[in-house]
């Protein structure tokens, strides 16, 4: 493959460039921790709502988990995000451990929703649990494989 020269217009275009991505990733992260601060806002009231007896503890212990894995994968993707900005390579982690919250999210809520007023039985959500404890499975794989990796040069060792 023949490589094209470097000159000031392209060093330019590639500094140029290289600004506009940052600033659009902290726009992101700005973002993303100002709907985690709303959440946290959101998830407070529903924990006062628990105290004070407003309604079924059940309802509302589901809400507040709902709410509070929320505010989990936001903030796991504002980490990776923070990642993007100090210029490191992208890694998989963090976006596996969003897709575990996600996941275990939807396990909670659905187990929860089965003991609540509802009275339906879990043999109805038998298979999608089954699934979910698969995906669980394969996401926590993945995790401890990428961990027992040896680091490559630009990652970071945090966490």
């Amino acid at each position: 493959m023949k490589r094209t020269p470097d000159g000031p217009a392209v060093d330019g275009a590639v500094t140029f460039l290289l600004w506009a991505e940052r600033i659009v990733f902290f726009a992101i992260g700005i973002l993303l921790f100002g709907a985690a601060a709303a959440l946290l806002k959101q998830s407070a009231g529903i924990l006062g709502s628990m105290f004070v007896g407003a309604g079924s503890p059940i309802l509302f212990g589901s809400q507040f988990l709902d709410v509070i894995l929320l505010v989990l994968m936001i903030v796991e993707l504002a980490y990776t995000v923070l990642l993007s900005l100090r210029g490191s390579v992208l890694m998989a982690e963090p976006f596996l451990i969003v897709g575990l919250i996600a996941v275990i999210r939807r396990i909670l809520v659905i187990t929860v929703g089965e003991v609540g007023p509802s009275g339906s039985s879990v043999n109805a959500h038998a298979l999608e649990l089954g699934i979910l404890t698969g995906v669980v499975i394969v996401f926590v794989a993945s995790i401890f494989l990428l961990r027992r990796r040896p680091y490559r040069e630009g990652e970071i060792k945090e966490r």
